[in-house]
């Protein structure tokens, strides 16, 4: 078990309302996260290693150690220099070889290493759901929100247990929908953290890179089976039948080019609401304009 308007709908449901259950559990000490991972990302020369064997490229052309980035503290930022849109396969996903997330002030050699291990991590992972009805049958559920062209699918389960940030236990999935045929692609997972992560107290551990958000304005239809069905009104709460689920803390991940970058929330009223004092970041030094 892991880390989980309709004319006025259709404009402002465009997103999913990060929802948790209510069977929060303590087992931070269990918890886990991609932090294991990050620190042999960094060092292990792996990234590297895969760069040469899937594209030819040579060693110098992914090692970071070329760059001088070794010889600043982790905890330091990096020094700024070019970043460019992320490459992709004929697939149209995300080449992992290519993933490289230099180049954003502020962010440091862990944050760095971190973000771009869960990157690489759910673009490899991610495709066993490409197959919207392989997701279904692995017991996500729509929350009936593909007239908007971004469908959510979500594993209820999956939000409030001891496992955040894992690609093979993603608590949501989300699928470009075409209007005119209704063909789906699959394009990221959205993580969404237990419900004891707000704003306040999300992780870090990305860094600039990584910007967590929230939607606490979506109400949604009873259990089971959930679907985002309006917004709530000027008190906060939902209009019955409708109910208010708890805003979980939530970050996407794209596997395939976004215009701003591999982190980004959706667009307009889609993406949310980030931390007080925050501005809604997008990097487009490592997306594709455009899109």
């Amino acid at each position: 078990m892991r880390l989980r308007s309709i004319a006025l709908l259709t404009c402002a449901v465009v997103t999913f309302a990060a929802c948790g259950g209510s069977d929060d559990t303590d087992g931070d000490d269990t918890t886990t996260t991609v932090d294991e991972h990050a620190a042999e990302h960094a060092e292990s020369g792996d990234h590297d290693e895969h760069a040469t064997e899937t594209t030819g490229s040579t060693d110098e052309t992914m090692d970071h150690s070329d760059t001088g980035d070794m010889d600043h503290s982790h905890d330091e930022p990096l020094p700024a220099k070019p970043a460019g849109p992320l490459p992709t396969l004929a697939d149209g996903t995300l080449d992992p070889a290519g993933v490289d997330l230099s180049g954003i002030e502020g962010v440091t050699a862990d944050q760095q290493a971190y973000a771009e291990t869960l990157l690489v991590d759910t673009i490899e992972t991610l495709p066993k759901w490409a197959d919207y009805d392989t997701a279904i049958a692995d017991g996500f559920e729509s929350i009936g929100d593909g007239l908007t062209g971004e469908e959510h699918v979500i594993h209820w389960d999956w939000i409030n247990d001891d496992v955040m940030l894992d690609p093979d236990y993603p608590e949501s999935l989300v699928y470009r929908v075409d209007r005119a045929t209704g063909a789906k692609t699959l394009e990221a997972a959205m993580f969404l953290l237990p419900e004891r992560y707000t704003l306040d107290n999300a992780p870090t551990d990305g860094g600039a890179l990584m910007q967590y958000h929230i939607h606490n304005n979506l109400c949604f239809t009873a259990p089971p089976a959930p679907k985002v069905a309006g917004l709530t009104n000027a008190e906060g709460g939902c209009e019955p039948p409708l109910v208010f689920f708890n805003p979980n803390v939530m970050v996407h991940v794209w596997i395939r080019q976004n215009e701003c970058g591999p982190f980004a929330a959706l667009k307009g009223i889609g993406g949310g609401q980030i931390a007080e004092g925050e501005s809604v970041t997008c990097l487009h030094d490592h997306g594709e304009l455009g899109l």
